[in-house]
């Protein structure tokens, strides 16, 4: 079975993902269950050790809305997590992966509570079972949930960007946010070529588009490069070719004058 998939956005730009297999599917949701396991525990032991020894009656409203944050958290945290961190739960940061549209853009909320309601059934009739056989019967790994919410689980390792050519483009003088963690060196060509063709072309784009355009080329780039916090991607995509031109015009002056001075 390939691992690797091809995606074309409707702005023409091709883009390479490697799928998450089912072995690093596993253990990060082994990893995310162990989490809960442990939550649950600790709650059980409060529980046992505290809430039950405050009364029947207030003892018993305090155990049943513990019960009620324990069923909230256990189909509350992938949501919160995929969301807040761009696709990715604990065990799938660990282990690399993350969640994607069929189109190669973000989640969203919806896509997210749908993939994540389906768990349920993924998860029969033992640690995933359901899930598991669909997911060998499908050629790109998705489980009922995925398969429900229109989603992939890829690796966050992204291959070669492909793209028509691009044209030249010239950012104006600005202010920039980005440049203390930016580290052009990282910024392959394949990328920078990618960055130019979405600002020339981003203008014709709709701002729902344009944003999600933006976060998919621009969150590999932002994860290598160790940033974190809010991050608006357009102007982070903006600064990159920025401080990359200005790099290769620094390297070419150089060049220059070592030829001039031999």
């Amino acid at each position: 079975m390939n691992d690797h998939l091809s995606v074309e956005t409707p702005e023409q730009i091709d883009i390479n993902f490697q799928q998450a297999g089912i072995g690093s599917r596993f253990y990060a949701a082994l990893i995310d269950f162990l989490l809960l396991l442990l939550i649950a525990l600790v709650g059980y032991y409060v529980n046992e050790r505290f809430i039950s020894e405050l009364g029947d009656v207030l003892g018993k409203w305090l155990s049943a809305l513990g019960g009620v944050l324990v069923f909230a958290l256990n189909w509350g945290y992938y949501i919160v997590f995929e969301i807040a961190t761009n696709g990715q739960s604990l065990g799938k940061r660990v282990l690399g992966l993350r969640v994607i549209k069929e189109g190669g853009y973000p989640i969203s909320f919806a896509d997210s509570a749908i993939r994540n309601l389906v768990r349920i059934a993924d998860f029969l009739p033992l640690f995933y079972g359901v899930g598991l056989l669909v997911m060998l019967l499908n050629k790109n790994w998705q489980r009922l949930g995925d398969l429900a919410a229109g989603t992939l689980v890829i690796k966050t390792v992204r291959a070669e960007l492909t793209l028509p050519q691009a044209g030249s483009y010239s950012v104006s003088p600005q202010e920039l946010m980005y440049d203390a963690w930016i580290q052009p060196a990282l910024v392959t060509e394949a990328e920078t070529r990618t960055i130019c063709e979405y600002l020339t072309r981003r203008a014709k784009l709709s701002e729902g588009r344009r944003a999600a355009l933006a976060s998919a080329i621009g969150s590999p780039i932002v994860e290598k490069m160790g940033g974190s916090g809010s991050i608006s991607y357009d102007k982070f995509l903006e600064e990159v070719y920025t401080l990359k031109m200005l790099c290769s015009e620094n390297k070419n002056v150089k060049t220059d004058q070592s030829i001039t001075n031999e």
